[in-house]
């Protein structure tokens, strides 16, 4: 703990800032144009369904939303399935281009200049 009237002003601002931020919050949190909000936004308050609802009805919404959802996933796995084909064939294009382009060598373009260099002097 420090001592004398640094220690006393540490002290002071200690207490404040204990008094400041729950007496602030209260005045933010207590407007009902925010706790409005944060109801809404966190769903603080999610009721069960009503009893009287058409049971047979939802089921079959909820079948029709499964459905809907395994055809977009089908859509999207040959989607998946024709990239990779296509980047397979982009692989396999460049390897074989590759391999056309390695049979001179690494260093070729040096011999052509040594040539053109011997050719010179």
């Amino acid at each position: 703990m420090v001592h004398g009237k640094a220690g006393l002003r540490l002290e002071g601002q200690k207490f404040l800032l204990y008094l400041l931020v729950p007496i602030s919050a209260s005045l933010t949190f207590n407007d009902p144009r925010v706790q409005r909000f944060c109801a809404d936004y966190f769903q603080f308050m999610k009721y069960p369904a009503n009893p009287n609802t058409n049971l047979k009805k939802e089921f079959e919404e909820l079948l029709e939303k499964k459905r809907k959802e395994d055809e977009q996933r089908k859509l999207y796995r040959e989607q998946v399935l024709k990239l990779q084909e296509s980047a397979q064939r982009r692989r396999e294009d460049t390897a074989n281009a590759n391999a056309e382009h390695s049979k001179r060598g690494w260093f070729s373009w040096l011999k052509f200049r040594r040539n053109d260099g011997s050719s010179t002097t």
